[in-house]
């Protein structure tokens, strides 16, 4: 194994000058090119890999590598040789059309929960390994790209993206911690605490008291080991999302991402009909399609 499992290895190398990376690249418009060592973008590939659960490698290569596909692919091969990730292809049963996707192994999970709170994460970050449910596959992939968005945009107002909390960790934690206490002193109890958990989590309540859950949440802080000063929650919506749904988690205030041109068609649709005279939509504060709007209150 490379020296990169030890999680410390080569962070005295992300001050030195960059290493010459050649091959073609792929031209991500307004996008300054990065001075950092391979190592680096090693170690925060390997972080966003086991904080999002799945990757595609194309967007790791446009996000980490900076387009570079030869230099993002010794990166990938790297990782995969080290026995810190896996490759997966996820193929389309309707067009053919194969996706590369990346997960964590277990070896790789472990370094990386290291290594998350060195490259500015919360200490609390959840890490993961291994593909989620295959449902949740196309949903995980376009998180990164929703989340990869959200600190850009962060970034630009002096903010920083501390933690991601997946809905599965959220939903595990909350329904713990609710069903202890349901067993210790009874539904009522339980069912306050759920309110209480959900309110400073700021996860809201549908009309009959339960969770609203969105895809995953995002917290905030104005600096790197600042504390967490503001949420988002993130939805990722897809062409089958009804237009009721998309009208519920507009409304609960949710950062609405599409998975697909085609769910990005549909999403704007939906949208564009809650917002127009004719809906009878009285939802004018609610934040509908970007991040942007997710972030106007904090």
């Amino acid at each position: 194994m490379s020296r990169f499992s030890d999680p410390r290895a080569g962070l005295e190398q992300t001050q030195r000058p960059p290493s010459r990376e050649r091959g073609h690249r792929r031209e991500l418009a307004g996008r300054e090119p990065e001075r950092r060592s391979f190592q680096d973008r090693l170690q925060a590939s390997l972080v966003d890999v086991a904080v999002h659960r799945a990757v595609a490698s194309r967007d790791l290569v446009d996000r980490q590598f900076g387009g570079h596909f030869f230099a993002g692919r010794r990166g990938i091969d790297n990782l995969k040789k080290s026995g810190l990730v896996e490759e997966h292809e996820l193929r389309d049963t309707k067009t053919a059309r194969a996706t590369k996707v990346l997960t964590a192994t277990p070896a790789g999970e472990r370094l990386a929960r290291d290594v998350a709170p060195l490259r500015g994460w919360a200490s609390e970050q959840r890490t993961w390994s291994g593909l989620g449910k295959s449902t949740d596959l196309k949903h995980d992939l376009a998180l990164y790209r929703a989340v990869a968005a959200a600190r850009d945009r962060l970034a630009e107002r002096g903010l920083h993206l501390r933690r991601v909390r997946l809905d599965a960790e959220m939903r595990s934690e909350i329904m713990r911690r609710t069903e202890a206490v349901r067993t210790a002193r009874g539904r009522d109890a339980a069912d306050a605490l759920r309110e209480e958990i959900a309110a400073r989590f700021q996860l809201p309540l549908d009309d009959k008291g339960a969770i609203l859950w969105p895809d995953a949440q995002i917290e905030i802080a104005r600096g790197p080991d600042g504390p967490t000063e503001g949420r988002v929650n993130i939805e990722i919506t897809t062409e089958h999302y009804t237009r009721a749904s998309i009208a519920a988690k507009s409304a609960a205030g949710f950062a609405l991402f599409a998975s697909s041109p085609k769910a990005a068609r549909h999403l704007a649709a939906a949208l564009r009909g809650l917002s127009s005279p004719s809906s009878g939509s009285t939802n004018s504060g609610g934040r509908r399609g970007g991040i942007e709007d997710g972030l106007l209150d904090l």
